[in-house]
């Protein structure tokens, strides 16, 4: 998972971060809304953790954000130290997921955290089924017209990023930066590569029921087409 850790004390975001990748998560932390709103244009999360009060704007504005980019399923929690019911209130009333109160007791933090991605797991298909593309999302496979197809680790996860945006332009940026999260050995190119193997892998000219394009200055598209 990618969180995006949006908190204006770099001590406190540093910990939380810690934690996170202590549990095998990426990280990305944002000391401003700005720069988190900002970052999404070209990053795509799958968690968001935002204090109330911060320099540039108020958390409710972030999440206002995140609400409207990313929809509702994914997790937002709130950390502050409005701990009054009414506060409370408010922060779930306005779309947050939960909230926790500062100061942030760490193991209550992560059991938070674990019981809302057993919630957003239980929440998704285990399964994806795309034209004469198979997924098993839990075992990691994906067969072509019934015939496994033997994929990296990083091919996998890119296939199930187009597979879940079909019809959409993907950047090379948001792609990158999804797959290979801040890994600073690997450019754009990369991407461009991959994505060209798992045209030939999957059938992704059209023999499988789907077409990957280039979208020139964009990114990649993954459309359906139709068999003859």
């Amino acid at each position: 998972m990618i969180f995006a850790v949006v908190e204006d004390s770099r001590s406190q975001a540093e910990v939380l971060k810690a934690l996170l990748k202590s549990e095998g998560h990426q990280v990305e932390v944002f000391l401003e809304g700005g720069d988190c709103l900002e970052a999404m244009k070209t990053q795509t999360f799958d968690f968001f953790i935002i204090d109330w009060t911060l320099p540039d704007m108020g958390g409710d504005e972030v999440l206002k954000h995140v609400r409207e980019k990313c929809g509702w399923d994914v997790p937002v929690v709130f950390c502050t130290a409005r701990t009054e019911e009414e506060a409370a209130a408010d922060i779930l009333r306005l779309g947050a997921d939960d909230f926790i109160p500062k100061p942030i007791r760490y193991m209550e933090f992560l059991a938070r955290i674990q019981a809302l991605l057993r919630r957003l797991q239980g929440g998704r298909p285990s399964s994806m089924r795309h034209g004469n593309i198979e997924v098993d999302l839990k075992g990691r496979r994906i067969r072509v017209g019934g015939n496994d197809i033997d994929l990296t680790q990083r091919e996998f996860d890119l296939a199930v990023i187009f597979l879940r945006n079909v019809g959409r332009v993907l950047s090379r940026e948001e792609l990158l930066s999804s797959v290979w999260a801040r890994d600073s050995e690997v450019d754009t190119r990369t991407v461009d590569t991959h994505a060209s193997r798992l045209r030939k892998k999957l059938g992704l000219g059209g023999e499988s029921g789907l077409m990957l394009t280039s979208v020139y200055g964009q990114g990649y598209r993954l459309d359906t087409v139709q068999q003859g």
